[in-house]
């Protein structure tokens, strides 16, 4: 088996893997990057100066609801962190190159991410894509759950006897 890099992402963090082959015995998850989007971990309270949209009286006295653009402002902040994750994957290619990268993230990032991911087929690279939220998982835990999917064999356990 050769090397792949592995994408494990969400709209606050995103962590880069590669899977390395060992020997026949199978191989095992290396971490390279750890990113974080500080903007995705502050509570709204801390971004805007309002916690929540108001509203808006006219001189009549009519009231009518204000919009202060809070979901295009995160949709803009899931697009440049998507962005900074293609940059920090395209470096590993880069470093280590790979011919088929496993992308596994949540919903929303999975759709930010595939804007930036057509790059990947012109270089033909196979590219796999899983809708989960991985990130809170540990490298065991996601090498367990990739080989589960039949993504990379899994990983030796020392000391179990069959």
């Amino acid at each position: 088996m050769q090397r792949i890099a592995i994408v494990v992402a969400d709209a606050a963090r995103a962590r880069l893997y590669t899977y390395e082959p060992a020997d026949d015995r199978g191989g095992a998850l290396v971490e390279h990057v750890d990113l974080v989007d500080p903007e995705r971990r502050l509570r709204p309270g801390q971004i805007h100066s309002d916690s929540r949209p108001g509203t808006g009286y006219s001189p009549t006295g009519l009231s009518f609801g204000l919009d202060d653009h809070r979901d295009q402002h995160q949709h803009e902040v899931d697009q440049r962190f998507a962005g900074e994750i293609y940059r920090q994957l395209d470096e590993l290619l880069t470093a280590l190159p790979s011919r088929r990268v496993v992308i596994v993230a949540s919903p929303n990032m999975l759709g930010h991410l595939r804007l930036w991911t057509g790059g990947l087929e012109r270089r033909q690279i196979e590219l796999t894509e899983i809708s989960r939220d991985l990130t809170r998982e540990t490298t065991p835990q996601l090498q367990d759950h990739l080989a589960r999917l039949g993504l990379v064999p899994a990983r030796e356990r020392r000391g179990l006897r069959a």
